[in-house]
């Protein structure tokens, strides 16, 4: 990831790190914790999931769930991401569209 787009993404990452912090200290708001392990358990299920991480070396069909180590039409990348603190971002989406927009505003 560059640093301009790094940069662009700072409010992701500084939301995310944040509700984990709380999560860790016992002072998570549990409405957003059952969306956060909603998301955690997509992610799980995901062929992208490597470890704690979003693969970015890897591209998958998000229909048919077919991976791909090279880039094809209909395919999304990895994000690359730390999934522990995107997943608790409220900011953040899955760039294969399994989840995020649960907290805009109506």
């Amino acid at each position: 990831m560059n640093i301009k787009k790094l940069f662009s993404k700072r409010n992701e990452i500084i939301d995310g790190h944040f509700n984990e912090l709380r999560s860790k200290i016992g002072m998570a708001n549990q409405d957003e914790e059952f969306i956060f392990s909603v998301r955690e358990e997509i992610c799980n299920q995901c062929p992208l999931k490597s470890g704690n991480n979003c693969n970015a070396m890897k591209w998958m069909n998000p229909e048919t769930l077919e991976v791909s180590d090279s880039s094809k039409d209909g395919f999304i990348r990895g994000c690359g991401c730390r999934l522990s603190a995107k997943q608790r971002s409220k900011l953040s989406l899955c760039p294969a569209g399994f989840w995020g927009g649960e907290f805009d505003k109506k």
